[in-house]
């Protein structure tokens, strides 16, 4: 046996005599939903999420939307209507609760471009009782 096949021979040796180290468990959902943000969306039920000069709406999975005025930090909360779909591209929501009337129009035929200069696929555009939003969004 040459020197090079007994040095193969005993890397192998010790290869497979060496126990593979532990491999930690896979995290449970609600670990990884507050490290990651779109876990956590994803986890809450969120739909469609849309970011813009002074809200944050949330369409969810089930029965809810949610709009957040960030200037005052009101939380409303609306019915979930079935969706309209239009000629172009994109779904519109109207729906209002006991004091507040909402129409959403998610817009996936226009790129938005936010301040910092991130561009977004979806528009969000929106009217809460007379006051009109726009903003970018993306689906979940």
């Amino acid at each position: 046996m040459t020197f090079r096949s007994m040095l193969i021979a005993a890397a192998l040796c010790a290869a497979c005599s060496s126990t593979p180290p532990a491999e930690l468990p896979a995290p449970e959902l609600p670990q990884r939903a507050g490290v990651d943000p779109l876990i956590a969306a994803r986890a809450e039920g969120v739909e469609f999420h849309g970011v813009g000069d002074g809200f944050v709406l949330d369409v969810m999975r089930e029965n809810t939307i949610r709009v957040t005025l960030t200037a005052s930090g009101e939380t409303l909360t609306f019915p979930k209507p079935e969706p309209q779909h239009p000629r172009w591209y994109g779904t519109i929501y109207t729906t209002s609760n006991d004091a507040h009337r909402l129409r959403i129009e998610i817009r996936n035929d226009r790129p938005c471009e936010r301040a910092d200069r991130a561009v977004y696929p979806i528009r969000v555009e929106f009217g809460l009782d007379g006051r009109e939003f726009v903003g970018c969004g993306r689906q979940f």
